[in-house]
């Protein structure tokens, strides 16, 4: 749930820098960066505090939050120049070339944090394979969601479904084309998902924002869950199969 949440949090962060900037970055964005440092660490802290052993996974998981806190702190110095590049009042004939430097550090700030809601699910899948193999004896029940449903709630997490609206008609765009209207739909109505109206940022300049669906606090718990029945998680903590000896057979005695 905390990693699910922390993707989330990435992912409004990254859609204000590209939508609101250079604005954004001047009021909020450096000190959003900061928050952002902070939860990746109370995040590795929650991790650790696991009680598991401190195998591969659990390592795995560590180290990419811990990457993304480095990351972010990176993206909080480029967003603190920009800040202070705003504050300032330059000759007017710097003017062009000042405003270029702002964008330009606000855009390596998007960039080194562009990729943290996908980090952030992966190591919630990671924990969930640890979590599943270590009760392997115990069943797991059922999974209530559809593939459909799992697929787009996990895409949503990543950060990766937004609706554009053009001449009045909605269209789903995702980085597979897998998540369908409908299905958004039925779990925006279950209560899994909420749109964000003209959050996102447009698909190409000085075009219309984008609305971003996001998951809700139930579609993260409902996620969670699944993450340690889907299939790829599932043949991650599959008992591994011997292979059969080949025998010859024997003839039965006659009596």
């Amino acid at each position: 749930m905390r990693l699910l949440a922390l993707a989330d949090q990435f992912t409004q962060f990254n859609d204000q820098l590209a939508r609101l900037q250079p604005a954004y970055a001047a009021a909020q964005g450096h000190s959003s960066a900061n928050s952002l440092v902070s939860a990746c660490r109370e995040a590795v802290q929650a991790i650790v505090e696991q009680p598991m052993y401190a195998g591969v996974a659990l390592t795995e998981a560590t180290v990419r939050i811990k990457q993304l806190a480095v990351l972010t702190g990176q993206a909080v110095r480029h967003l603190a120049d920009a800040s202070a590049r705003l504050a300032a009042a330059p000759p007017p004939s710097d003017t062009p070339t000042r405003s270029g430097d702002i964008a330009r550090r606000i855009e390596l700030a998007r960039e080194l944090t562009l990729l943290a809601p996908v980090a952030a699910v992966e190591s919630a899948s990671t924990l969930a394979a640890e979590f599943q193999r270590r009760r392997a004896a115990t069943a797991t029940g059922a999974d209530a969601l559809a593939p459909s449903q799992r697929t787009a709630l996990h895409a949503t997490a990543r950060g990766h479904v937004v609706i554009a609206r053009h001449q009045g008609r909605e269209s789903v765009h995702s980085r597979s084309n897998s998540v369908h209207i409908d299905t958004l739909r039925a779990l925006e109505q279950a209560g899994l998902v909420a749109v964000e109206p003209g959050s996102a940022p447009p698909a190409f300049d000085a075009g219309p924002p984008r609305d971003r669906v996001r998951l809700t606090l139930t579609g993260a718990m409902a996620l969670t869950a699944a993450l340690g029945r889907s299939p790829r998680i599932q043949a991650l903590t599959a008992p591994t199969a011997r292979p059969a000896r080949t025998t010859t057979a024997v003839p039965a005695k006659g009596h």
